[in-house]
């Protein structure tokens, strides 16, 4: 190397080294990403027994009040359509209330990301409990 290339050699280096010196180095971005890992599986057990049901659903029914909607009616057609979805691993409810105040629910299919399937079959506008039961039992009495 000759003594001019070797004189812009170092130029150059420590241009560059200037150069990095005085620039603001820009913050990385966390990527993004889909979450992958399933965070239901469909197979979580939720059963309770029939007398921690009824302490339950007497806690609301004492809360609500005399005459206030004590539940709702889903067909099983209708629960079935829900969950026969591609995807579906189970249901989310959402509590709602109809056109005249009235408490309503609304299903949903969940994937196994924990993400509601809004694309697809939606449940709502279930016939309350109150019109069809006549045996009183732990939950609805």
């Amino acid at each position: 190397m000759n003594d001019m290339q070797q004189n812009n050699t170092s130029t150059t280096t420590r241009d560059a080294q200037h150069l990095n010196q005085d620039m603001p180095v820009p913050a990385i971005a966390p990527v993004v990403s889909a979450r992958r890992r399933p965070v239901f599986t469909g197979l979580e057990d939720h059963t309770i027994s029939l007398e921690e049901a009824g302490t339950l659903t007497r806690n609301y029914r004492m809360a609500a009040g005399r005459g206030a909607t004590k539940g709702r009616y889903f067909s099983r057609v209708s629960i079935e359509q829900l969950l026969m979805q591609e995807d579906v691993v189970g249901v989310r409810y959402y509590y709602a209330e109809d056109p005249q105040g009235k408490p309503q629910m609304v299903l949903v299919g969940v994937d196994a990301q924990g993400q509601d399937l809004t694309e697809g079959f939606v449940i709502g506008n279930g016939l309350p409990v109150s019109r069809f039961h006549e045996v009183p039992n732990q939950l609805n009495s």
